[in-house]
């Protein structure tokens, strides 16, 4: 069943702008086709009543949970080609609510302003993530931040993945387990080459936590997707 962001009023679901082109041109739907539309966190079963004028009713509303139980945001040092994307699409799918690319000492792609084509199309490719898995809600994609303008950011949960740790130090399959319920958690990944000593100072002066994740150095976009997959995992275990 294909799934949809718009907004449900009254009945009727109203999709707009690259979602409506998607149903009517890609997708070439056809009046009685029930698709799923999700609107502030909920999900809809629908029926398209009509093509032209587009009308699609509600039919009822999804009693099914498919958030995670954590606010789970990613921040993530900007990495060359396409590995934010990957990072962006895939945590999507693993349940990540929100992304924050930042820069540091050794980021190497250094964007000219706060926003570009690339954060137009990580969001473009949150959008089609989230529709892909049929989540109920698109995880938003932050303009670019400073590194300590990440680590200033408030939290319940906040965790620093440094590989100096590498093997050492609490692992994140032990934090997981301790993480409350409807919690938020910060998650901060380093670029390629990892961060410096004196990042990691400056993240303990914000109070996170160091993790390890594993005996072996990650890239640093399977680091964020191991962190997603495990905390994402271990907050839908009843």
């Amino acid at each position: 069943m294909q799934h949809y962001f718009g907004t449900i009023a009254a009945g009727k679901a109203i999709l707009e702008g690259g979602e409506v082109h998607h149903l009517l041109n890609v997708k070439r739907s056809l009046p009685g086709e029930q698709i799923e539309v999700s609107d502030n966190n909920e999900v809809y079963l629908c029926v398209i009543r009509s093509i032209d004028p587009l009308q699609i009713d509600v039919l009822s509303k999804v009693e099914e949970k498919r958030e995670p139980d954590i606010d789970l945001t990613i921040a993530f040092g900007l990495l060359k080609g396409d590995h934010n994307d990957l990072i962006v699409l895939k945590g999507t799918e693993l349940g990540v609510s929100k992304f924050i690319p930042f820069t540091c000492e050794r980021t190497v792609v250094v964007p000219k302003g706060q926003e570009d084509n690339r954060i137009v199309r990580l969001r473009k490719i949150a959008v089609e993530g989230a529709a892909q898995c049929r989540r109920a809600a698109v995880p938003s994609v932050s303009s670019y931040k400073t590194l300590q303008e990440v680590l200033a950011m408030p939290a319940d949960v906040k965790i620093f993945a440094f590989e100096a740790l590498s093997g050492g130090g609490d692992s994140i399959f032990k934090i997981a387990k301790s993480i409350e319920k409807r919690k938020s958690v910060l998650v901060v990944i380093g670029p390629e080459g990892g961060f410096t000593h004196e990042e990691a100072r400056l993240a303990l002066d914000y109070d996170f936590q160091f993790v390890s994740l594993g005996r072996r150095i990650l890239r640093a976009e399977t680091a964020a997707l191991q962190v997603a997959a495990i905390l994402c995992a271990a907050s839908e275990e009843e």
